[in-house]
């Protein structure tokens, strides 16, 4: 229901937006990611059949890319409201650790990048995040006078969430 309820208020944007339901929307998609994507997720659960059933989402990869969609959206008309703009950031960084959380101590080398990270490196949403990452697509990045410690939060959150996305994709 959230994801059918997302498609429509994004579709309205344009025209108005709710900010407490784009928060509301965004803490879903943390708790989703922390309970429904990684390499511990059984690939047979009984919400990855209904979300095909439902709305077509055949597997991982499909519902990552519903989650990079509403990043890039969220960005490009939300990107002067700070709240949004931060969770937003937030969500996209914690995609884009490519290691498994607990390791303090990587014996002899790192660990591979997990599968959800690869598969999320292949979307061409993130393609285009990786090849437009400007102001003309991403308002918050714009430079200005006024920029303030928030601002500054935001690009590093970004840029370190696509830095990491570019190592696994350089390999």
């Amino acid at each position: 229901r959230v994801l059918q309820l997302m498609n429509l208020t994004d579709s309205r944007l344009a025209q108005a937006g709710n900010e407490k339901l784009e928060l509301a929307m965004l803490s879903f998609f943390e708790q989703f990611r922390k309970i429904y994507i990684g390499d511990q997720v059984q690939k047979s659960s009984k919400l990855y059949r209904r979300l095909s059933e439902v709305l077509g989402l055949n597997d991982e990869t499909m519902v990552l890319s519903v989650f990079i969609g509403k990043i890039i959206t969220n960005l490009k008309y939300w990107g002067r409201c700070e709240p949004i703009t931060s969770k937003t950031l937030q969500l996209l960084n914690d995609l884009s650790i490519g290691y498994p959380f607990g390791k303090s101590c990587w014996e002899h080398r790192p660990p591979e990048p997990r599968d959800d990270v690869r598969k999320l490196v292949k979307l061409s949403a993130v393609q285009f995040m990786l090849n437009n990452h400007t102001s003309e697509h991403f308002s918050f990045l714009g430079i200005n006078n006024q920029s303030n410690l928030t601002d500054m939060r935001c690009r590093t959150t970004f840029y370190t969430a696509l830095g990491r996305l570019l190592m696994v994709d350089l390999g």
